[in-house]
């Protein structure tokens, strides 16, 4: 091999070296700063799961059995019930234990699971007697107004309202003004939160879910969030959980949910749940209220709903009985 052939080489291989280190920093740069795409190729849980293990009287359910028969019992004029995906483990349970004779088709006439923002609307519109879930909204207390319907809200249980980032995120604790930070965009990096230099994507629900209002009323407490973009925002409930789990593009990631939903509903190994000022949101700093963002969630009806049985099962539910059925199926008693 002469001198010139050996030259070339040596510089060939300097130059695939130089093309290969700018590759990468532009590849970091890109990933960093949130505008690399998410990679479909990469399998992932659909944003949504199914709520057909929940459905009473379904076969194979993941519904709480009792060792028991319940000390109530509903043989007609069912309540007609609605509610929010993380609240159905606990209505769900507790219709199939007390509503007889129902089967897992004519049940649907009288209990379905539609989501925070459509079960205040057929509440409001009078189409079922109560729905379980989180607080109302400002604009679903203004839709009940327009409506002249008195909203009337009953605590059932208690939950964590939590913040799940990728389980490979260096960190595991945020402060209060930390999280409100992140979502006015005054923290748009990681490193500056006690992380890894890499920009946050921070997800969003729509308005009038469950965990917005949450969001919204409890956590920024009246504070503006930044509008989301595109790829920040999740119209389900179990996308935020996949999208912070995906561990390509959204490695980056934080999003909110409800505790059991994200522990218990719809698992994901890949997410892990922060503490907020030093409190984890564990059943008993629920318990306590020690951990910050601890919410009541609630039986809402409406004053002028004339059913005895559905005052009978609201009872009922505040007895000891009914309270343990809200334990065994993952959330807090309020009692």
């Amino acid at each position: 091999m002469n001198k010139k052939t050996a030259l070339f080489l040596f510089l060939a291989v300097i130059i695939m070296m130089i093309l290969s280190v700018i590759g990468i920093g532009v590849y970091k740069y890109v990933y960093n700063s949130g505008k690399l795409k998410r990679d479909t190729s990469v399998d992932q849980v659909a944003d949504g799961f199914s709520i057909q293990r929940y459905v009473p009287f379904s076969g194979e359910n993941s519904l709480y059995i009792f060792e028991k028969e319940p000390e109530i019992s509903i043989e007609s004029n069912y309540p007609k019930l609605d509610g929010a995906t993380a609240a159905y483990p606990v209505y769900g349970s507790i219709v199939q234990a007390v509503y007889k004779g129902l089967n897992e088709e004519t049940v649907k006439d009288y209990v379905q699971c539609n989501t925070t923002p459509v079960a205040y609307e057929r509440l409001i519109n009078k189409e079922v007697d109560a729905i379980f879930g989180a607080e109302p909204s400002k604009s679903q207390l203004e839709m009940a107004k327009k409506a002249g319907v008195e909203l009337e809200l009953i605590p059932l249980g208690r939950e964590a309202f939590v913040f799940l980032v990728n389980k490979d995120n260096p960190v595991s604790n945020l402060s209060v003004e930390q999280i409100q930070d992140i979502y006015t965009k005054k923290i748009k990096n990681w490193k500056k939160a006690g992380g890894q230099r890499a920009k946050i994507m921070a997800f969003q629900r729509p308005e009038n879910s469950g965990s917005q209002t949450i969001m919204e009323n409890k956590v920024m407490n009246g504070i503006q969030m930044a509008p989301p973009l595109e790829e920040e925002y999740y119209e389900l409930m179990g996308g935020i959980v996949n999208g912070v789990a995906s561990y390509r593009n959204y490695k980056n990631s934080i999003g909110y949910s409800f505790r059991y939903y994200v522990t218990g509903m719809n698992k994901n190994d890949n997410i892990k749940l922060l503490s907020i000022n030093g409190a984890e949101p564990s059943r008993e700093n629920i318990r306590t209220g020690k951990y910050p963002y601890t919410i009541d969630f609630y039986i809402i009806t409406r004053k002028d709903v004339k059913n005895k049985n559905l005052d009978m099962l609201i009872e009922w539910i505040l007895s000891d009985e009914g309270q343990e059925v809200v334990e065994k199926t993952g959330y807090v008693p309020i009692k």
